[in-house]
């Protein structure tokens, strides 16, 4: 459809912003933020830093990193979605400014005030999409109550860890494992798995069950596709649950359960073929990785920490940056790369799968293990490198998909 004066786009890096394009701002960032976060590797390894690294990296990448790509996504798709007010280049530029802060305070080692301006990072996300969605002008769909569920889990799992920093006896033994795994997992997992049935059907050119008549009441199918999805996000709960309980082979069984149901239900890749492009290949690997990662987890959980990089690196990690590509590529008016093949999203794919293999590896290599680990950090940074040079010349190119 061609477009009128009034709504042609915006022109210029922060006018496009303004126009209600956080992601903008946010994808960048949080480029740059991840990089930082997997260079204390090794930057450790190579003694230019003192601290062994483990807990600012961990916190780097969930509530800096990947919280960036969360903010930014959610910050444009969901006012769109809704028919509801746009963000503006001020609430971007804050979310920017305290994601900012949070990656300097873990990196600084003050994981106490990262966790507390994270906490209010979040809470203020949430209201901002709630008070959007008192003047919204239609039903957003059933899988994002899934995103809320993940929302949920940030709050209560920073929670968590705030009060076991401040007053370590206030809580039970078992609540602050719980929120840790809700913080670094149940945060991502969950909204992946809302903003997927959405989305990812789009990238093999299936139907999708989350499309609805723009209505303000609920559709009909819109509960029977909500109790389904919140179904399978207890599910992933529950298996938190057990794991922080003791039972990680449980636990982590029930959530590969709960992600196998729910994937092939909402994007059935057995019906999509081969082929499809760059883009649908690291999705994949992505939707093959996630559940691959908690079913080794299962039948190891004695390798619980080298498993679980599965599911960080060529789960989440690269599954973001498959879905930045096609937001950036569709809102900078290159909808023919969608199933192209796009050479800097297969090293992409091909750099962080070798960083997943040499961190996981590292744990069978006790004499050659901090080695694997800086091998994965610089495969890891390689390959974002190569995906950062190509993807955001195009931020500031205006364009719908």
């Amino acid at each position: 459809m061609s477009r009128t004066p009034k709504d042609a786009p915006a022109n210029g890096f922060f006018a496009l912003v303004a126009a209600g394009e956080p992601f903008r701002l946010l994808f960048p960032l949080g480029t740059v933020i991840g990089i930082f976060g997997v260079a204390l590797w090794p930057l450790f390894i190579w003694k230019v830093i003192p601290v062994y690294p483990a807990t600012m990296h961990s916190r780097i990448m969930i509530e800096g990193f990947l919280t960036s790509f969360v903010a930014g996504f959610l910050g444009t798709s969901l006012p769109r979605l809704i028919g509801s007010p746009k963000l503006s280049l001020v609430e971007a530029g804050g979310f920017a400014a305290a994601l900012s802060g949070v990656a300097w305070l873990h990196w600084t080692g003050r994981t106490l005030s990262g966790d507390v301006l994270f906490f209010c990072t979040i809470a203020t996300l949430v209201f901002l999409m709630s008070v959007r969605a008192i003047f919204r002008r239609d039903t957003p769909p059933p899988a994002f109550v899934l995103v809320a569920m993940g929302m949920v889990c940030a709050l209560l799992g920073s929670a968590s860890q705030v009060v076991a920093s401040v007053a370590p006896s206030v809580l039970p033994d078992a609540v602050v494992p719980l929120g840790r795994l809700l913080l670094n997992q149940g945060y991502l997992l969950l909204p992946i798995m809302g903003i997927g049935a959405f989305l990812l059907p789009r990238f093999f050119g299936l139907p999708s069950r989350q499309s609805f008549d723009e209505s303000m009441s609920l559709p009909e199918g819109w509960v029977r596709g909500a109790l389904f999805a919140l179904s399978c996000g207890l599910g992933v709960v529950a298996g938190f649950v057990l794991e922080a309980a003791g039972h990680p082979s449980a636990g982590c069984g029930l959530r590969a359960a709960a992600l196998v149901v729910y994937f092939f239900h909402e994007v059935p890749l057995h019906r999509a073929g081969l082929g499809c492009g760059s883009l649908a290949l690291g999705l994949r690997i992505s939707l093959v990785a996630i559940p691959t990662g908690y079913i080794l987890m299962s039948v190891q959980p004695w390798h619980l920490l080298a498993f679980v990089h599965v599911v960080f690196i060529t789960g989440f990690s690269l599954l973001t940056f498959i879905v930045a590509s096609r937001v950036v590529l569709g809102h900078s008016g290159q909808n023919s790369k969608f199933r192209a093949t796009l050479p800097p999203v297969l090293a992409l794919c091909a750099l962080l799968t070798l960083a997943m293999l040499s961190r996981v590896s590292a744990d069978w290599m006790p004499a050659g293990q901090m080695s694997h680990y800086a091998y994965a950090a610089i495969a890891w940074i390689a390959g974002v490198l190569l995906w950062g040079l190509w993807i955001f010349p195009a931020l500031k190119t205006a364009g719908e998909e």
